[in-house]
Parts: C-alpha cells; sequence; structure tokens
C-alpha cells in the first residue's frame, strides 16, 4: 500500500529538477493563457498568430510541455492576448 506525505516543498526539486522553481510559475502563466484563449473563443491557430509563435509551440505549451519555454516568453504570451481584439 501506498503512503502519501504531504509538504510544503515543492515537488520537482525534490525530483531533481534543475528548473524546479520556475515550473510552478510557467505552469501558471500557461493556465492563464489556456483561460484567455477560451474566454476570448480563439482558434488555436488565431492566438497563435495574435501573440506570434508557431502554433506547435503554443500547442506544445498548452499541453505542459513548456519547460523549453522562459517565463518571460510565456508572460510575453499571455500579456498579447490581454490586448483588444481586432
Amino acid at each position: 500500500m501506498f503512503c502519501f506525505e504531504y509538504g510544503k516543498n515543492n515537488v520537482y526539486a525534490q525530483l531533481g529538477f534543475a528548473d524546479a522553481e520556475e515550473i510552478p510559475l510557467k505552469a501558471n502563466i500557461v493556465k492563464d493563457i489556456t483561460d484567455r484563449i477560451k474566454v476570448s473563443g480563439l482558434r488555436l491557430s488565431e492566438a497563435a498568430t495574435l501573440i506570434d509563435t508557431p502554433q506547435s509551440d503554443l500547442l506544445l505549451a498548452l499541453c505542459g510541455k513548456f519547460q523549453s519555454f522562459r517565463a518571460a516568453e510565456l508572460r510575453n504570451w499571455r500579456d498579447r492576448l490581454s490586448l483588444p481584439l481586432r
């Protein structure tokens, strides 16, 4: 039987990820990006065009594979999605 122990420590740091402190930050930014895309009713291709990135990169980030993206880049995407649509 498994025994789970909950703590205040960063699980990514415990697992030895080099960017452990950034992973939760990036995850929150990606969640914001996802929410903004849904609320605006944009298609993935439209959102990618709006944030000026390839659709494949946006899809990777939205699927949780955002380690290769800098937090500043993800913030830039999020901020571009908050601009009024034209």
